[in-house]
């Protein structure tokens, strides 16, 4: 009985490796038929291993010039790279999925492998609940909490590879939302004395323990596996849209179209993922880079008509504006500012952005050829910059090395250069601007457009003060638009001294009575307040950003009180004056509404024993666009116009 039990077994670990050995063969002839099979196909159908960390380079910042057609030139990379690693253990929600919830590969249906590169599609299913509503309505962010599964379907024409463990960063996915109803909420801990635990939560204390992520289960499966309950899943949700996926950022998906917004975009993407699934040939390009290329091309160009409805560029009145604002023309983390109508400066600040670096630059440079005031009678060639932001890069889990980066200063600190000089106008004033050197951001402010032309139209024949000058815009306004009889500019900085002297000459002023000084702004209102000599009809105080962060407010409004305090303090005491008081700290904005900063100026003059009226309140020029489905979130400069009355005697 034991032998014949041995022989039997025998016999069927027999059989059922002939079997195995059968379907393999049966399988690498349809896969050679398909035209499908390689040698790292083959290797990847027996090795499959879980990918837990990924390193590959993207193109530095370092760029050389070149000419391309339409009076464009780019500015391509040069050979070095760019490391980015991205690891599973840097996320950052708070609980990890069990391993018993991650698909695993079963002999029946064989996963194929894949990698970042590979014809591939994903897709981010979230939670049903208020937030998704939020989601469908246009807001462009997802945090990882609201991430419920996610999935990877390896397409028929795959390359090989490993299976993934997560979606890649940087891949468009598609967002759904499920069906189901949401889980229940485990919100309600309660602790030794049963009050409830609101550490790490909006309103209560935050946690000193280390966030740990909230990993949202990853399923693979095969485009041609018709039965798996996985595709069930994804056909019977809802589409919200497609963006791109970041594991690594707090915002897991930003979101690039919206399917109520761009149903004809939408449709064409979708029809893109049909040809992936098919495994169709789309002329050397990957499916990912043509459907993101038709983002791209909807959103610029939305942008630039957009702008042409503001009268952006003016001829020779404004060639200087912003053309894409992030969230607020559909393209999150991508800002794109021209200067002089001579460059374009894009500015980086998402991993997804360095990722498709190459795609966003060859859309970018196809539409401004196509723009109807750049390609008609334009002599001049049309620059593209490369600009990024290396702290919130990591912040979003992208490393660049500090070599290849741009500089990242969001202090006074101002690098002016004397060579590639660009002269920019705004409202007909002429400025110096230089979109090549490593100076601040792209060198020039657009956002304060607006406000310096509002404040000019209230400065005729009045002394004016331009409290952190930078390049003199709001002093050279007041002068020249507005016919002020006086105007001093202070800024910390002797580069931006001498920028604003170099504009004022420019704009023919170097005759009026306008001068700029070097000195800290706080010693230099002391100075004047102690010397009792001199006092001004109009003040401009515009810092820059005292509260990075929602942590720096408390010091920061100790700061923008005394600066306030101290202003008020050199207006005029018999008839009183203006003071246009400004912050361009998103967490000062923001904080009640906008309450708070006005609270600050209003506690600053009890200080100073000033009455003040509030005359209005704006923000960034209209080209910084912003989405109604997220304001207030983009919004980031308050600029507040008061009336300091006269000194009670």
């Amino acid at each position: 009985m034991t032998i014949l039990t041995f022989f039997s077994l025998r016999n069927a670990m027999f059989l059922l490796a002939l079997n195995n050995t059968i379907v393999a063969a049966a399988t690498r002839r349809s896969m050679r038929a398909a035209g499908t099979l390689t040698s790292t196909s083959t290797a990847a159908l027996l090795n499959r291993q879980k990918l837990s960390s990924l390193a590959f380079s993207t193109t530095p910042t370092l760029l050389t010039r070149t000419r391309n057609s339409n009076n464009l030139r780019s500015f391509t990379p040069l050979s070095k790279t760019t490391r980015m690693m991205v690891s599973s253990s840097t996320t950052t929600d708070t609980e990890v999925t069990p391993q018993h919830e991650e698909e695993q590969p079963t002999s029946s249906s064989p996963l194929r492998a894949t990698t970042a590169t590979s014809s591939s599609l994903h897709t981010v299913m979230v939670h049903r609940n208020r937030q998704s509503a939020a989601f469908r309505e246009g807001t462009p962010l997802i945090f990882g909490g609201s991430v419920g599964t996610t999935f990877t379907e390896h397409c028929l024409d795959d390359g090989g590879g490993t299976t993934t463990s997560s979606i890649p960063m940087g891949s468009l996915v598609a967002v759904v939302v499920d069906r189901n109803p949401p889980p229940k909420n485990k919100g309600n801990k309660r602790d030794s004395r049963g009050r409830r635990d609101t550490r790490g939560r909006r309103g209560g204390k935050p946690s000193s323990d280390k966030k740990v992520d909230v990993i949202a289960p990853h399923h693979n499966f095969n485009a041609d596996d018709f039965e798996t309950e996985h595709r069930g899943m994804i056909q019977q949700s809802q589409l919200i849209g497609y963006g791109v996926f970041n594991p690594e950022s707090m915002y897991r998906v930003r979101i690039l179209c919206h399917e109520t917004m761009h149903p004809g975009l939408t449709k064409e993407i979708r029809s893109i993922r049909k040809d992936t699934q098919r495994g169709s040939s789309n002329c050397g390009k990957s499916d990912e880079e043509n459907a993101l290329q038709l983002i791209l091309e909807r959103k610029i160009s939305d942008a630039i008509y957009t702008r042409l409805a503001m009268q952006l560029p003016s001829g020779d009145v404004t060639d200087t504006y912003r053309l894409i604002n992030g969230e607020g023309d559909g393209l999150s983390g991508l800002a794109v500012d021209v200067l002089g109508g001579k460059a374009a400066i894009v500015m980086s600040s998402a991993a997804w952005c360095e990722i498709h670096k190459d795609t966003i630059v060859n859309v970018l440079e196809k539409c401004l050829g196509e723009h109807p005031l750049y390609n008609e009678g334009s002599a001049d060639d049309l620059d593209i910059v490369w600009r990024n932001t290396p702290s919130r890069l990591k912040q979003d889990g992208y490393e660049v090395a500090s070599d290849e980066s741009s500089p990242d200063n969001d202090d006074e600190s101002v690098d002016f250069v004397t060579n590639s000089v660009v002269v920019s106008t705004e409202s007909s004033v002429k400025y110096l601007t230089y979109p090549y050197s490593d100076g601040q951001k792209t060198g020039f402010y657009a956002d304060q457009r607006e406000n310096r032309l509002m404040v000019a139209e209230l400065c005729r024949d009045k002394r004016v003060l331009d409290l952190c000058c930078y390049n003199g815009g709001f002093a050279l306004n007041a002068m020249i638009r507005g016919h002020a009889a006086s105007a001093i500019g202070v800024d910390s900085s002797q580069d931006a001294v001498d920028a604003s002297v170099a504009n004022a000459e420019l704009n023919g002023l170097a005759e009026k009575d306008i001068s700029f000084v070097k000195d800290d702004i706080s010693s230099f209102m002391k100075d004047v307040i102690e010397a009792n000599e001199d006092e001004f009809d109009v003040i401009v105080l515009d810092p820059p950003k005292l509260a990075p962060s929602l942590s720096s407010l408390d010091k920061a409004s100790r700061k923008y009180h005394a600066l306030n305090r101290d202003a008020m303090n050199l207006i005029n005491k018999t008839s009183g004056g203006l003071l246009l008081t400004c912050t361009c700290s998103a967490a000062m904005t923001q904080k009640d509404g906008g309450q708070y900063f006005l609270n600050i100026v209003n506690g600053a003059a009890l200080s100073a024993r000033r009455r003040v009226t509030l005359l209005r309140v704006s923000g960034a020029a209209p080209c910084h666009t912003q989405s109604p489905a997220s304001f207030p979130a983009g919004a980031y400069l308050t600029a507040a116009l008061f009336h300091v009355g006269p000194a009670d005697k």
